[in-house]
């Protein structure tokens, strides 16, 4: 009995030292995650844009992280792997607009960002749509379309413009007659597709100057000249791969994007101030990045050797996810490859009182369940059964590649200049990382997971009432919607569409991106039947289409 009680009391001793030993490590670890976020999201950074010089910065930190633990880069080669994509459109030197032979300055008149690329040159009766000509509209309708602020005139020019052509037009050119309080502009970020023919606008300045003069001497006709040359305008962006070889047949993959907004340059911040600030993103997503690197140093030093370990610090994450897409198609990473991946996008937020954790893929293998310990103490787990998400995971499950996604919401601070390091929780973040390598602990007992597809969680409000089933690329830019992804037993798959294609018509619908897709949809009911044409391999394939509910 005696012997009993000192042996209890030995035991009772040892894990008093390990839980002593853990927080000690832990506070460790704490320090190094406030240096490595604190730098970051310095202001020195400027918000890590994409292909700025402060992601540059960011990314020779994250490297010499990996450079110091003894870390490689993937096969040896380099950390960074660079890739290019198109982010707006720009003005060629060789745009011209003239009237009457005139030409335009810029506080005359411009192309549209949606404009096509063409020459025309056409007498012009102003306000009439001819068949094979060049239409001039006005702009605004009304006074009151001028003077309010949220008119959205390039949505508006747009659809007419996209009429305009339907009905013959072979150019359009809009102006003010207004002196509008907010004027149309060169948004080189613009959403929309680019039409087939050229579209111009022209400013008060120039309507006063050009239309006004000439209408008053009693001109039948206005002369247009146009020769729009406008040309996409392209962003670099670096990941950076990092590698355990563990001379094993499968590898994991663990991500977080370390790019953020800069000054909100994008369009994609939620600061209400006109003046641009330095978007930090301490928890979107330095909270991700620098939990990464201590995920690798971990897994480094332990005796987890089942898998390879590949730790990927995507680029471009908050222009659409096009850094992972990039690296998932220049790598082949795909479910004969990659065991599983680990996706950490913001979880330097975990809410005190509430606890919440967010695990998104649990639907996408069946070991998750098992591997994965749903009823942790330490946190309040919302299960999201879904592979699709708003971050870099999505671009992994759609090369069936079962997936885990770490989040601790959202909160006043995402995407505004106040998302700083000191609000971050770093024991919360700490206990996320114990978390997460527990998991990792876990499949080190498991053979490779088996993948299984999810139901896609609706994102945004629903405009149509069927759907094709298909993941956009979103970051294609050439003429039609490229497919990611097709999800089984939708219309998409039905018909026979695969990943890679090109969808370019749907019905009597011209397809040239994500918009007029959108729009074509809405034009279709539940059981509808029709024609779909996409480019496969540089061939056109039209085959039959039936439509089924959206849910």
């Amino acid at each position: 009995m005696v012997l009993r009680k000192a042996l209890l009391f030995l035991g009772l001793v040892c894990i008093a030292h390990q839980v002593q030993a853990q927080k000690v490590s832990d506070k460790k670890v704490i320090k190094e995650l406030k240096k490595d976020i604190g730098y970051l999201a310095s202001d020195e950074l400027k918000g890590r844009r994409t292909g700025s010089e402060g992601e540059k910065l960011a990314a020779n930190y994250i490297i010499q992280h990996y450079t110091e633990e003894g870390i490689a880069a993937y096969k040896g080669k380099v950390y960074q792997h660079p890739f290019s994509f198109v982010a707006g459109r720009a003005t060629a030197n060789t745009t011209r607009i003239s009237i009457n032979s005139n030409v335009l300055t810029k506080e005359d008149g411009f192309p549209l960002a949606f404009s096509g690329n063409g020459q025309v040159h056409e007498d012009v009766i102003p306000d009439i749509i001819e068949s094979g000509k060049v239409c001039m509209l006005p702009m605004y309708e009304t006074q009151e379309d001028a003077d309010n602020p949220h008119f959205d005139w390039e949505k508006a020019a747009y659809e007419r413009a996209e009429e305009a052509k339907k009905n013959g037009a072979v150019g359009v050119v809009f102006y003010d007659s207004y002196k509008a309080k907010f004027e149309p502009f060169f948004n080189k970020r613009n959403e929309y597709e680019p039409l087939s023919i050229p579209v111009a606008f022209i400013t008060i300045k120039g309507y006063v100057k050009y239309i006004v003069s000439d209408n008053e001497s009693n001109m039948p006709s206005i002369q247009v000249d146009m020769n729009i040359n406008l040309k996409d305008k392209k962003m670099k962006g670096n990941n950076i791969v990092a590698y355990i070889d563990n001379n094993a047949e499968h590898t994991v993959v663990l991500g977080a994007h370390y790019d953020h907004l800069g000054l909100g340059q994008d369009g994609n911040s939620r600061n209400t101030d006109t003046v641009d600030k330095i978007h930090n993103g301490a928890d979107d997503n330095a909270s991700g990045t620098a939990a990464l690197m201590h995920l690798a140093s971990w897994l480094k030093d332990s005796d987890l050797k089942k898998y390879n370990y590949m730790f990927i610090h995507f680029s471009a994450e908050e222009l659409g996810l096009i850094g992972s897409k990039k690296v998932v198609e220049e790598l082949d990473l795909d479910g004969s490859k990659i065991a599983y991946m680990m996706n950490m996008d913001m979880v330097g937020r975990l809410n005190d009182s509430t606890h919440a954790l967010t695990v998104g893929g649990i639907g996408t293998s069946p070991v998750w369940p098992k591997a994965v310990n749903l009823k942790d103490e330490n946190f309040k787990i919302v299960v999201d059964s879904s592979g699709v998400g708003p971050s870099d995971h999505t671009s992994f499950y759609h090369k069936d590649i079962p997936v885990l996604f770490f989040f601790t919401g959202t909160h006043t601070d995402y995407h505004k200049p106040s998302d700083d390091a000191d609000k971050i929780n770093y024991e919360g973040e700490v206990a996320i990382m114990h978390y997460m390598y527990d998991i990792i602990a876990n499949m080190n007992k498991m053979p490779k997971p088996e993948f299984t597809k999810t139901k896609q969680t609706s994102v945004g409000r629903v405009r149509f009432k069927v759907t094709l089933g298909v993941m956009p690329d979103y970051a294609f830019n050439d003429g039609g919607l490229r497919i990611d992804g097709v999800t089984d037993g939708r219309p998409a798959s039905n018909a026979g569409i695969k990943a890679g294609d090109i969808v370019i018509q749907i019905g009597e619908h011209e397809i040239l991106g994500i918009q007029t897709y959108m729009k074509a949809l809405a034009a279709f009911e539940e059981g509808d039947k029709t024609q779909v044409t996409v480019k496969r391999d540089g061939k056109e394939i039209t085959m039959p289409l039936t439509f089924t509910p959206k849910d």
